[in-house]
């Protein structure tokens, strides 16, 4: 039995060269292209990677982790991750309930801070920075069994902050001990005998020149993404204010200025259906 899913070693492993490519996660890749890849996964085909865009890949890999019925990190382990968030020794906490996760779960998920670490650690290139990565990653990898809307506000910022951590301490919380540090490396880097092919494929992505239209739409996404990145940060902010206030009127303010901003962001959708 595989300790990591095949289809998670095979896109880390992709994605490991080019982890400094700009808007991982966030660069959108096309449906009809993310389903016909996704297609040729479910049916059991082999899938060479090589010369496909990465930003399809690394959709294929999150849409894998959102696809899982439970999340990663589990329903049982979601309170103890709930209740070290923000704490003084969070590190040490994250560190020990991390070891408690089922031994597949674990290296899978092991492996993917791995990487995110590596994106993190290139932000000058990929624009992605730990925050970025842990609201992309946050309710994909952690969430309850049973969702509500005021588990989703109080918790979100608690879920980015672990996030947060897991990433920027990945060396310090995640490994066990050296040799596990060693095996999550060798899990996601490619085959000694392809390497320098998948380096080639990513040479080719990265040097060729886009035509002036697919370059201006390319633009056009990646600040219409910052847009909405500024946006999360505002409400991830109003989540804290709620979560932090006893006060009813400033309760009441908040929800005033939520229903506000949910007006706005929903004007259009609202127009298309009268």
């Amino acid at each position: 039995e595989e300790k990591v899913p095949s289809i998670v070693k095979k896109t880390l492993c992709y994605l490991n060269g080019q982890s400094n490519l700009e808007g991982f996660f966030r660069v959108s890749a096309g449906v009809k292209e993310l389903d016909t890849l996704k297609e040729k996964v479910n049916s059991g085909d082999t899938v060479d990677f090589e010369g496909i865009d990465p930003h399809l890949v690394a959709s294929l890999l999150k849409v894998y982790f959102i696809d899982l019925p439970e999340p990663l990190l589990t329903f049982d382990l979601y309170d103890n991750f709930i209740d070290v968030a923000d704490t003084p020794d969070c590190k040490a906490n994250l560190k020990e309930i991390f070891q408690k996760l089922p031994e597949t779960n674990k290296l899978t998920a092991a492996c993917l801070f791995y990487f995110l670490s590596r994106v993190a650690s290139a932000e000058a290139q990929s624009r992605m920075t730990t925050n970025n990565l842990a609201i992309v990653f946050g309710q994909i990898l952690l969430r309850p069994k049973v969702e509500s809307l005021v588990s989703l506000l109080r918790h979100s910022p608690k879920i980015t902050s672990l996030l947060k951590c897991l990433i920027e301490n990945y060396g310090e919380v995640i490994p066990a001990n050296a040799a596990e540090a060693q095996l999550i490396i060798d899990l996601v880097s490619p085959p000694k005998q392809s390497k320098s092919a998948l380096s080639v494929s990513a040479g080719n992505i990265n040097e060729n020149k886009l035509a002036p239209e697919q370059q201006k739409l390319k633009n056009i996404k990646l600040s219409a993404d910052d847009s909405i990145q500024v946006v999360l940060d505002r409400l991830e902010e109003m989540s804290n204010e709620l979560a932090s206030t006893t006060s009813l009127e400033e309760t009441i303010e908040i929800a005033k200025r939520v229903r506000t901003a949910k007006r706005f962001l929903f004007s259009k959708e609202n127009e298309a259906k009268a």
